[in-house]
């Protein structure tokens, strides 16, 4: 089964914005200007050797020294394209696989250039990247996790020798390659690029001893039950990783990321009691570096109107014997609740709130505890986030009902007035006709329909007037009923979203209490007002053996943070 990222192959057209030369700088790390706009492009914060490892151009052979200088190569090309939606450039973006150094990423990557390069006869901009260490939802990746990406820039346009009137030839973009062009061709060509792709990704991964199942055929066609993870786009991922939420990043978390994160919270303790056993040389060790030689008493000021609260500690090694010619070892402090830590915390996210209130972790598995704490938190937290943001999202959403409902209620009053009207005015028309029969025949016999009596005229007007009021408040009322029914519709698909999210809350909230359930009272009070409406029935149902009571939140620590909670995106 092959799992992984796959090349995609994007157009760049001067019609929506894009510039060939600002494209070049961006991936290469350069200072460039755009001679056909007088702009400049600089994007030389990128260092090369940091976020950009490898940047050169690569040139057809016989190609003249100027076709590997990115200013003048892409100036040119630029230039070439005369028409306001010309389509200026082509991006090849392919991922690197895992595991390779920078020098044979560099090695892959070039080597797919200069196998584009040949094929159509053009000039490839080559920019190796290092992988973001957050990922697309703000978290941070582990090391082993930050690979590469290669972006392989080329023109649209075949570089040639041309000829031109007065005899003399030159090189320059020519003809327009419309193998990429012509759907019929285009889908063969770029099959062919991704064939070579997979072809290297196997070759290098192979040569430093990791598995080579590199495929560049989609799930559907390996007939691999798998539902790729959906994107979420430059914007939202750079709203992401600045630590703001979005509501397409809210779902995937909830539909994809969560699952895993509470599978492994859920088996936390077992993980912590293995991995403690095989290393119980080394936490004695580490104990014994870190630990002071003597307990120091705490001061009666920190003992004062505090109530004493007894925590379990995670399953871990058994205590360490004393070292010999030494005093014996204290026990390490719990991972609970010191005396009085309600106050350490009043701003920043909740997963900050909440780990200022633990003290510092001494051993090798309290570490390992804090951060599967910290990493369940932050789910929590993101889902908490969520639906406070539903919540404003519905209330709005109501009020604008209720706004509406009443301004068509209104207009349904008029209504039922005008049709009144409407009525008495035919009703007038009516009894003048029954009364006038002799006159009615007299007109249109001498002078047709439009020689009626002034007075039945006057009739006869005042009920067009009566009905077009009518018929205006009619196309009021829909209008109103419109926007009253794609109000329901969005309550129903955000009260959808919101049931979605506390389900998600309750699986986070499920992988905490099996973590360490005796903190849920800290993590309440770590909560904001808003945060804890929807967490405190979480933790009643993943915890229903503890009362009531121990969640509840002491009223110190419940004014110490009741606060204004920090701005959230909207």
């Amino acid at each position: 089964m092959s799992l992984h990222a796959r090349p995609h192959l994007e157009t760049h057209r001067r019609g929506s914005g894009h510039s060939a030369v600002a494209g070049v700088a961006y991936r290469l790390g350069l200072r460039l200007l755009d001679r056909r706009t007088g702009i400049w492009h600089d994007y030389r914060k990128r260092q090369l050797g940091e976020e950009i490892v490898r940047a050169l151009t690569i040139a057809p052979e016989g190609a003249p020294e100027w076709c590997t200088d990115p200013d003048e190569l892409w100036n040119r090309c630029e230039a070439a394209e005369k028409r306001k939606d010309s389509q200026v450039a082509r991006d090849y973006r392919i991922p690197i696989p895992l595991g390779l150094t920078d020098q044979q990423a560099g090695h892959m990557s070039e080597e797919m250039a200069r196998f584009i390069s040949r094929q159509l006869h053009t000039a490839v901009s080559l920019g190796l990247h290092r992988d973001s260490r957050i990922d697309a939802l703000g978290a941070e990746k582990p090391a082993e996790k930050v690979g590469f990406h290669a972006h392989l820039y080329f023109p649209t346009r075949r570089l040639e020798e041309i000829v031109s009137e007065d005899g003399t030839s030159g090189w320059a973009p020519g003809a327009k390659l419309v193998l990429l062009s012509n759907k019929n061709t285009a889908g063969a060509f770029v099959e062919q690029l991704n064939e070579r792709w997979a072809e290297l990704a196997n070759k290098y991964t192979a040569a430093v001893g990791l598995t080579a199942d590199y495929d560049h055929r989609s799930y559907v066609r390996q007939d691999i039950p798998i539902t790729p993870q959906p994107t979420l786009g430059a914007a939202v991922t750079a709203m992401e990783r600045r630590g703001f939420f979005t509501r397409r990043g809210d779902a995937l978390r909830g539909d994809i990321l969560v699952p895993s994160l509470v599978y492994e919270a859920a088996h936390a303790v077992d993980l912590t009691d293995q991995r403690a056993r095989a290393a119980d040389d080394v936490v004695r060790e580490a104990v014994a570096r870190v630990l002071p030689q003597q307990q120091v008493a705490p001061s009666t000021a920190d003992q004062t109107d505090v109530a004493p609260v007894t925590v379990a500690t995670v399953a871990g090694p058994a205590e360490p014997e004393p070292l010999p010619d030494s005093d014996p070892l204290p026990p390490p402090p719990p991972l609970g609740p010191r005396p009085a830590p309600w106050e350490q915390a009043t701003t920043g996210p909740l997963t900050s709130r909440f780990m200022a209130m633990l003290p510092p972790a001494l051993t090798i598995e309290e570490t390992e505890v804090r951060t599967r704490l910290e990493k369940v938190v932050r789910v929590i937290e993101r889902m908490l986030s969520g639906l406070v943001l539903l919540a404003r999202k519905l209330r709005g959403l109501g009020e604008d009902r209720d706004r509406r409902m009443a301004a068509k209620l209104d207009t349904d009053y008029q209504l039922d007035g005008a049709r009144q009207g409407r009525a008495a005015a035919e009703g007038r028309v009516r009894a003048w006709e029954a009364g006038h029969p002799w006159q009615m025949k007299a007109a249109r016999a001498v002078q047709g329909a439009d020689g009626r009596p002034k007075e039945w005229t006057g009739l006869d007007d005042q009920v067009r007037v009566a009905d077009g009021h009518v018929q205006r408040l009619k196309a009021a009322v829909r209008r109103h009923q419109s926007v009253l029914d794609d109000l329901t519709g969005a309550i129903t698909l955000t009260t959808a979203e919101q049931g979605r999210q506390i389900a998600a809350l309750g699986e986070a909230v499920g992988g905490f209490a099996a973590v360490r359930p005796d903190l849920a009272p800290q993590l309440m009070a770590a909560a904001y007002d808003d945060e804890r409406r929807w967490l405190e029935p979480a933790l009643q149902v993943s915890l229903p053996e503890m009362p009531a009571a121990a969640i509840e939140v002491p009223t110190s620590a419940v004014l110490a943070l009741r606060i204004r909670p920090s701005p959230r995106p909207s």
